[in-house]
């Protein structure tokens, strides 16, 4: 039996590297992309050194071009990952519309573009599968994030409806939502206003706070870990019997929560439960 080719985009660190390592020491023939490659150089090395089937592919899910010479190398593509991703963060008041047409550009349109390329050949030969990285976030908003969320929520709302509408003809669609991870993530957040330090911001007291409650909601111990991540990807590819696959302790309260109270009494608790005061 033919080895099952995985095309996985961000795959340079964190969740999308995680996710290329397990595959690829699971048999996996995996294209592990990014834009910059000389930032897979390691990721190359491990890869020779275990004798796994990985490739490292240029791609910018931000550019058509770079989207088609991609998928054009990549030839028939069985399971794809769209991962990549990045978040504005600070208040919206502070936002410009050139924030939410580059969050969504990375975060929605880049998964379409991907989406796009691999699903007229997997509706003709009738299997596939997509699983679309979002986020605890991409159904409940939080504060200093609502670019990121509504990025996210659409990515929710599109791969729901492709669930839909692909299912007729054998390709499944999974959304994996992780919570808080230990990934250089929060290091490559776009920062405005009150959220890059501007002290003169009205929202500069609110960044305190959440910062205080983020950790709250954390918890103590360890954070999950990129692994636990690849791990559900893993289970979404090779079981699949889900459409949603939440990720870390914090997804699954904040989600179970979630899902238990209506609106009032969910925001509630969360105040109490963080001690949020703004």
């Amino acid at each position: 039996m033919a080895k099952q080719t995985v095309l996985i985009t961000g795959s340079n660190s964190g969740i999308g590297r995680a996710t290329a390592e397990l595959l690829a020491g699971r048999g996996y023939r995996v294209l592990a992309t990014m834009r910059n490659l000389d930032k897979g150089r390691d990721l190359a090395e491990a890869a020779k050194k275990n004798g796994w089937d990985l490739t490292l592919l240029s791609l910018d899910v931000c550019n058509d071009d770079s989207v088609r010479e991609a998928f054009r190398q990549a030839g028939e593509v069985d399971v794809l990952i769209n991962n990549a991703g990045f978040e504005v963060w600070g208040p919206i008041e502070e936002m410009a519309v050139g924030d939410i047409t580059d969050q969504f550009d990375t975060n929605v349109y880049g998964p379409l573009r991907c989406i796009n390329a691999v699903l007229p050949a997997m509706r003709e030969r009738g299997s596939g599968i997509i699983v679309n990285v979002s986020s605890v976030g991409g159904r409940v908003a939080a504060p200093l994030n609502g670019l990121y969320s509504a990025s996210k929520f659409a990515l929710e709302a599109l791969s729901e409806s492709l669930h839909y509408e692909v299912g007729h003809f054998g390709i499944r669609v999974h959304i994996v939502e992780p919570g808080g991870i230990e990934t250089p993530f929060a290091d490559n957040r776009r920062l405005v206003g009150a959220g890059a330090g501007d002290e003169t911001s009205p929202y500069r007291p609110l960044i305190g706070q959440w910062e205080e409650a983020t950790i709250k909601l954390q918890g103590e111990g360890p954070r999950t870990q990129p692994s636990a991540v690849a791990d559900a990807i893993l289970e979404a590819i090779e079981k699949g019997d889900k459409l949603r696959y939440p990720v870390g302790p914090d997804a699954q309260m904040v989600l179970a929560a979630r899902k238990q109270m209506d609106d009032e009494t969910f925001e509630s608790a969360m105040r109490q439960q963080l001690g949020l005061t703004w």
